[in-house]
């Protein structure tokens, strides 16, 4: 069992309104090659919060310029662009904490007390290679902290990019659900914390994108039907 990394003590930004555009993303389904690089992701299509939804943070490497959502049948995946040299890596002393609510009710799950959502899972990355693991809340009450381990995440890294997949058996969630997820790290070396939304009341919505529906057989006799139509005409 992975040690759960405590929550950052410094004041978060909870205003109200924010100084940049929110925008929800709806899923793609795709699956994401765990490799440290941006290859497979999509530009702004894939982006959750871009750098200026993103409160950043110090140093630079423990902030973030984008950050990726996408998920499969399996997994969701999580894609970190961070800010400075060397962020991506996981034996970085701060902690990456992605808060997620995955019932989208904000009378259950963790709240800090000043949180417009209340967060049933937790996924934690770095803490000097210490965390890579999902927990989901089991505080009596809302202001507890208090985490169930529920299993390991598959990460991978490069100099300024971490890439994480993470079992949406874990989340509870699949095809067609909602989620609202809120980006913070804090720990040992962080002088300001980031939190993506820079507004925890403006923490965005992820929907998980649905298994695509395969062509009928039907369709695919009509169009092949269509062909040979066309075929035998032009021949005459």
């Amino acid at each position: 069992m992975m040690k759960i990394i405590p929550m950052g003590t410094a004041v978060a930004l909870c205003a109200a309104l924010t100084l940049s555009a929110h925008a929800d993303l709806t899923g793609t389904f795709k699956t994401i090659t765990l490799d440290g690089s941006l290859a497979d992701w999509s530009n702004p299509g894939d982006i959750l919060y871009n750098t200026a939804e993103i409160g950043a943070g110090a140093p630079d490497a423990s902030s973030y310029d984008d950050i990726y959502l996408a998920n499969d049948a399996d997994n969701l995946y999580i894609g970190l662009d961070t800010s400075g040299a060397g962020g991506g890596d996981i034996n970085n002393t701060w902690t990456r904490n992605v808060y997620m609510d995955t019932d989208t009710t904000g009378t259950t799950g963790f709240n800090g007390g000043w949180m417009a959502n209340g967060y049933d899972r937790l996924v934690q990355y770095g803490a000097s290679g210490g965390a890579y693991s999902v927990y989901e809340f089991t505080g009596a009450a809302q202001s507890d902290w208090s985490w169930n381990f529920l299993g390991l995440v598959s990460y991978s890294f490069s100099d300024d990019i971490a890439e994480i997949s993470v079992p949406l058996s874990n989340l509870g969630v699949s095809g067609g659900d909602n989620l609202v997820a809120e980006f913070n790290v804090s720990g040992d070396g962080v002088t300001t914390e980031t939190w993506a939304s820079q507004y925890e009341s403006n923490a965005e919505t992820y929907t998980v994108a649905a298994i695509p529906e395969p062509a009928t057989l039907g369709m695919v006799a009509l169009f092949g039907g269509a062909v040979l139509a066309i075929r035998r005409k032009l021949a005459i």
